[in-house]
């Protein structure tokens, strides 16, 4: 026991000296998040590598909150067209999403705690508890949820692996869907980002209202 917490000792020490020493590049980084045009020519600049720098990020973005999903999405589209950018987020998010149901469903209520605030998992978890599928599609698409977290909420819960799997593919389908296509035709539609808030909200009530009304048949 007395070595693991020493470990913990040691590598938080380490991590706040490399937080500090970096200290400046890093918060350049989040200034650059918060700049759409930054980041689209940013990856523009990686040439072909581009896929692979976007897929990186959103799969990154699964676990460090302050990178911004919604911005990827967008750039996404803008520079590689619907097909591609639905192509490159829709996989990226799913495997991401993924990835955080089986770290949190294998290391527990520990690992998970390291990337998500208590507080935001024991709301979610008394929100999520017996609910199904459409529950966590509406949680995935919605974006005022915290559709990151709401992975490893599922991984922390009863939901089998099978059951978020369907979920996680058209959550992040649908919000892909969406998002994706206000950057692929920004120029041709002005008022797209005005359609993309009315679908998300009908959506968002249609899913929620089918996942209640799911929840409520026997089983």
């Amino acid at each position: 026991m007395f070595p693991r917490k020493l470990a913990i000792v040691l590598s938080s020490g380490l991590a706040s000296m490399v937080l500090w020493t970096y200290r400046e590049p890093l918060l350049a980084s989040l200034q650059w998040f918060s700049d759409l045009d930054a980041i689209t020519t940013s990856i523009r600049g990686y040439g072909i590598w581009g896929p692979v720098a976007l897929f990186v990020l959103f799969i990154l973005q699964t676990f460090f909150a302050f990178i911004p999903g919604q911005a990827l999405m967008v750039a996404s589209g803008y520079i590689y067209g619907f097909s591609g950018g639905i192509l490159i987020t829709w996989i990226s998010l799913v495997l991401g999403g993924q990835l955080a149901f089986w770290l949190a469903r294998n290391y527990g209520r520990p690992f998970a705690e390291k990337w998500v605030s208590a507080s935001t998992l024991n709301r979610w978890d008394k929100s999520a508890a017996g609910q199904g599928v459409g529950f966590y599609v509406v949680t995935l698409v919605m974006p005022f949820f915290p559709n990151d977290a709401m992975c490893y909420v599922a991984g922390l819960g009863k939901m089998s692996a099978r059951s978020f799997l369907r979920a996680n593919i058209m959550g992040r389908g649908i919000s892909s869907l969406l998002t994706v296509i206000v950057g692929a035709f920004s120029k041709q539609i002005p008022a797209l980002p005005w359609m993309l808030l009315i679908g998300f909200i009908v959506l968002g009530l249609l899913g929620w209202t089918l996942s209640k009304r799911f929840s409520s048949l026997p089983s």
